[in-house]
């Protein structure tokens, strides 16, 4: 197995087991259709790398459906790269349905406007918005940040 993927697997197992710990879910933005949290309580940094998950929730839903998705990024910020390494799908019961690694995924720059700036912002500056949910099944209980 090649050293940067064992690095990549070591990297998810300790921010996976951390965030596990300590969710604590921070709703960054929204568009009509759907709202972006960050674990920020589950960010985790190893050597140059940080991690941070990201949920992509819809806005809509009904009562009880807690189909969500949550994205994995690394990111180097002293270079101003980052990188997707994992996607995580959830049902409407809550319950994962898909997973998709790539732990090879290549590195991009982190571009000045978009996501991968909000994850920046919060996973290497520590800004925060205000306001946070201890899970994603809370944010969706409590109205889906409306």
């Amino acid at each position: 197995m090649k050293p940067s993927v064992v690095a990549a697997i070591a990297l998810v197992a300790a921010s996976l087991t951390t965030s596990v710990a300590a969710e604590e879910w921070n709703a960054f933005s929204s568009s009509t259709k759907t709202a972006y949290l960050a674990d920020v309580g589950g960010i985790g940094v190893l050597g140059d790398d940080t991690t941070i998950r990201i949920a992509r929730v819809p806005t809509e839903g009904a009562a009880g459906d807690y189909s969500h998705k949550i994205e994995e990024f690394v990111l180097r910020c002293g270079a101003q790269k980052f990188r997707s390494i994992l996607e995580v799908e959830y049902g409407p019961d809550g319950a994962e349905i898909a997973r998709y690694d790539d732990a090879e995924a290549p590195w991009d720059d982190i571009p000045a406007n978009g996501l991968g700036s909000y994850i920046k912002t919060i996973a290497c500056d520590s800004q925060r918005a205000s306001g946070s949910s201890p899970s994603i099944q809370a944010f969706i209980d409590s109205g889906r940040g409306k």
